[in-house]
């Protein structure tokens, strides 16, 4: 071989290597944040725990205390430039005013909430920082048993403390005490709530599934769901405070043998069945393997300013992350909540999954003054849909900040859904997914042979603001063969895509050939 070109070849062999190396560099050293409140520094967390090396990071997330002063806050980013095209602070509808100075972003919060601020108007989601600006935690009244001094439980992280912590909730139920949960980290396998509990998690506290295993978290045989935490027919259950319930799928799908992983893809971070009363008020719900908060054939459960947090990585065992699932049940209050979910934010469904035949009808379902991010669609019904009825399904007074697909009313099974309002929803953003459209409703047939088709009717979008225009049109569309015309009626009432009201079934905002239902216009 000529001596010139194995030197070529030599030099492209050393060129590709070091491209490599930088490659694995970049992919491997995480952007990083510094945030002051009023010129404090207030710590920066990552959404989980995993070395990057693995390449599974995401968002970064922060905590501010709110307590009805403005806060001054500034953000420095290190390991990136971005330009004053490049960023943004949502929600739009807070009128957040940020300027920029170098690798600097400094603006003013005057009220709770949830803000994200993006320094890329891209999908790149690490070069995202969520702040959530959270009023000062407050004990419940009662007699508090600390479950570290009580029961002796280890809350450094390097101990599994399940034997001790889950007698420690038997105990606690009944004693009308709350449970304390000090700050720190709480080592665990599947834990089980018990009816007539006040639990209490301190800020910083983390009760974290151990990956170390799986078995404990995997549902038997014809016995239900896969869980971290588990509420199976309980009732009177009070959780709460601003420390964090983790489920640690990062670690589960991205760390363990792929046998493992395979087999974890599925684990609920909760799932109650059958249970009532039951009320979660500031904690967050980060990184199960699944969906995240599975709620089957229950009544009266509250979520208050909660926090949602799911890893949103495209990665070989990641499975379908919703955020909350009400599932064949009824009263349920989702309310001033945060959710960023790789999959649907709120999924209102009858799904009859685990063996455990609950169709019950799905009824006065509320979700308001909430935050939400996704992949696929923020606010919807279905796509399981098993139940006879759906009746007063309300979601009011949400940001959207970026989904697929904003709103859905999805009927592929025997429901008649009859009677949903969407009313005051904004929506900022499009995300780049398969469907890409602001409004999907449909009826179709999830089986061929099935006994039955759904309806939807009464189904009303009042107030609904799109930023953008979505690449794909709305679908209002039904199966012809197996409906009438009447089947499937909606009504838009205000709504607008940038800045434009809505008035007819139009070429410019509607499908026309995925359009077959009835559209009133007020």
């Amino acid at each position: 071989m000529n001596k010139n070109i194995i030197e070529k070849k030599n030099i492209l062999q050393c060129l590709l290597a070091s491209l490599f190396i930088i490659i694995c560099i970049n992919t491997t050293i995480a952007q990083t944040y510094t945030l002051e409140c009023n010129g404090k520094t207030i710590p920066v967390m990552e959404q989980n725990d995993v070395p990057l090396s693995y390449q599974v990071s995401t968002y970064k997330y922060s905590r501010v205390s709110y307590e009805g002063a403005p806060l001054s806050l500034r953000v420095d980013c290190s390991g990136f430039d971005f330009n004053n095209s490049d960023w943004d602070i949502s929600p739009h509808s807070y009128g957040i005013k940020g300027t920029k100075k170098g690798n600097s972003l400094s603006f003013v919060v005057n009220k709770p909430g949830y803000v994200v601020v993006r320094f890329k108007k891209d999908q790149d989601f690490t070069k995202r920082l969520v702040i959530l600006i959270e009023e000062p935690e407050v004990l419940p009244e009662g007699n508090f048993v600390d479950i570290i001094k009580t029961y002796g439980v280890d809350n450094s992280g390097q101990t599994n403390e399940t034997e001790k912590i889950q007698k420690a909730l038997n105990d606690i139920s009944g004693s009308g005490k709350v449970l304390l949960f000090p700050e720190g980290t709480y080592k665990t396998f599947m834990l089980q709530l018990k009816s007539n509990s006040k639990i209490h998690l301190s800020k910083n506290a983390r009760i974290k599934a151990d990956a170390s295993e799986i078995e404990s978290y995997l549902a038997k045989e014809n016995e239900g769901i896969d869980r971290f935490i588990y509420l199976d027919q309980v009732e009177n259950i009070q959780v709460t405070g601003l420390g964090t319930f983790d489920a640690n799928g990062s670690e589960i799908l991205a760390v363990n043998p792929p046998k493992m992983a395979s087999q974890s893809t599925h684990i609920r971070l909760m799932f109650m069945y059958k249970s009532k009363n039951i009320s979660f008020e500031g904690p967050i719900f980060k990184d199960p393997t699944g969906w995240n908060t599975h709620i089957m054939g229950c009544q009266d459960v509250t979520f208050k300013k909660c926090k949602i947090m799911n890893n949103l990585i495209n990665n070989e065992f990641f499975g379908s992350l919703d955020g909350w699932d009400p599932d064949g049940s009824k009263k349920v209050l989702i309310e001033n909540c945060f959710g960023w979910a790789g999959d649907d934010n709120v999924a209102v469904k009858c799904t009859g999954y685990g063996n455990l035949e609950v169709y019950d009808d799905v009824e006065d379902i509320i979700v308001r003054n909430c935050v939400f991010l996704t992949k696929k669609t923020s606010l919807k019904i279905g796509t399981e849909t098993r139940c006879a009825n759906y009746k007063r399904i309300v979601f009011q007074n949400n940001d959207i900040i970026e989904a697929d697909r904003a709103l859905g009313v999805n009927v592929r099974d025997r429901a008649n859904v009859n009677g949903v309002l969407f009313k005051d929803i904004r929506t900022e953003y499009y995300y780049p997914d398969r469907k890409q459209m602001p409004i999907n409703v449909y009826i179709t047939r999830r089986e061929e042979d099935q006994p039955w088709t759904g309806k939807i009717n009464n189904v009303v979008f009042e107030n609904c603001s799109f930023e953008q225009m979505f690449p794909k049109k709305i679908q209002v569309s039904r199966i012809e063969s197996h409906t009438k015309n009447k089947d499937l009626q909606i009504t838009f009432k205000n709504v607008t895509i940038e800045g434009e009201k809505v008035i007819s079934v139009d070429a410019d905002y509607f499908n026309l050939k995925k359009t077959n239902g009835i559209v009133k216009f007020k």
